[in-house]
């Protein structure tokens, strides 16, 4: 019970149910062409890019995970799924601190959630958010919402494993009886 409770349960609750959700922000706009606060003028090709997000945040909200919400423009009810690349970038400064690539696969009409990595942050102050396309898009996405999370835990893996090791070994114990039972027959 105790390897229960401190490997799989354990990993479970840092993973998907630590955490409080921060500030959610509305994604509409795309460009091929953006200026950022500080006068940096950003170009993307092949694809666009949506307005980049000033995002306000602290080394006190450690560890801090990204999600994004596609939601796909209306088409035709026939128009099968299409898988589309993304990149999310954060950049302090003009330094990228945070990088990942997106898959997101829709159909028109549709609305997909995707997670976009966590970060642990050194230093507070305001972060620009990208959300770039890797290139013209099968399927238009009409918005997409980034939703923020904060305090979110990261497991201690000595914990952890040892958790999974005391699992392993209590069912060896528990199937000995069983497995034995049969060779003495």
């Amino acid at each position: 019970m105790l390897g229960l409770l401190l490997g799989p349960t354990y990993y479970i609750f840092c993973q998907y149910l630590s955490g409080q959700r921060g500030e959610a922000f509305t994604l509409t706009e795309r460009s091929g062409r953006w200026t950022l606060p500080d006068g940096t003028i950003l170009h993307f090709t092949p694809g666009q890019a949506f307005r980049p997000l000033t995002l306000k945040l602290d080394p006190q909200m450690n560890q801090i995970a990204f999600q994004l919400t596609f939601e796909a423009a209306p088409g035709g009810s026939d128009a099968p799924k299409a898988t589309d690349e993304y990149h999310v970038t954060l950049l302090q400064s003009d330094q990228p601190i945070f990088e990942r690539s997106l898959a997101v696969n829709l159909a028109p009409g549709g609305k997909q959630r995707v997670e976009a990595g966590r970060l642990t942050l050194y230093y507070p102050g305001a972060y620009e958010f990208l959300l770039v396309e890797a290139g013209p898009p099968h399927v238009v996405i009409s918005r997409a919402t980034l939703e923020v999370f904060e305090k979110i835990e990261t497991p201690f893996l000595p914990l952890m494993w040892g958790g999974f090791a005391l699992l392993v070994a209590g069912l060896a114990v528990s199937l000995e009886p069983c497995l034995t039972r049969g060779r003495l027959h």
